[in-house]
């Protein structure tokens, strides 16, 4: 289907990335995957996704940073951000949402938890 929602999936940690792409391909989603911040934000600028998922422990750039250079930039600003974390103090949550993240799912999540977030934040 040509109006597949594309979603960049931003996380260091390759079996997680492999389970939520597999999962999330299955409801009809396209993914495009990266291991670190600083890919997340080269790939956000050029793939222009309809979603981010957002881990926050990642090399290079952290997720809150990325997540705040992703609001700061006028071709980025737009694009919904969900956390996906294991840290799950609130402080963490807090300032994933102060960062511009639309919602914070922490590790580890039920699956379905994770698609009535993504299929609400896109009204899929």
């Amino acid at each position: 289907m040509a109006d597949k929602k594309k979603i960049l999936l931003a996380d260091d940690e390759e079996d997680i990335k492999a389970v939520i792409t597999l999962f999330l391909e299955s409801k009809g989603y396209q993914i495009i995957t990266a291991f670190d911040g600083l890919a997340a934000l080269d790939l956000a600028r050029s793939e222009h996704p309809d979603l981010i998922l957002l881990d926050v422990m990642m090399p290079v750039v952290n997720g809150f940073e990325v997540c705040t250079r992703l609001k700061a930039d006028e071709e980025t600003r737009d694009i919904p951000v969900v956390m996906l974390s294991a840290m799950a103090q609130s402080e963490s949550v807090d300032k994933g949402l102060a960062a511009g993240a639309v919602d914070y799912i922490v590790k580890p999540f039920d699956p379905s938890r994770l698609e009535e977030v993504i299929s609400r934040i896109l009204k899929s």
